[in-house]
């Protein structure tokens, strides 16, 4: 009986190589939505592309929960309670 081996990618970078595309400093709520705004949407196009509907609805939901935060929070008028 042959057992299928999943080789997984890591992640995590080298954080001695820099090349990783998030800053090493602290970020505000409003540059961490636009980084995960625009890292769903490109997740979602490859998902899409690969026929992973489920993961592409998903994340095209995390896009535009993210999408309403920028907005809230970008919102001069907005309730900081």
């Amino acid at each position: 009986m042959k057992h299928k081996v999943s080789k997984l990618i890591s992640l995590e970078s080298d954080p001695d190589d820099g090349s990783d595309d998030i800053p090493n400093r602290a970020m505000s709520p409003l540059e961490a939505a636009s980084f995960i705004e625009g890292m769903t949407a490109e997740l979602r196009i490859m998902a899409r592309n690969t026929k992973l509907s489920a993961l592409s609805y998903f994340l095209e939901m995390a896009r535009i929960e993210a999408s309403a935060e920028i907005e809230r929070l970008a919102s001069p008028s907005r309730d900081r309670h």
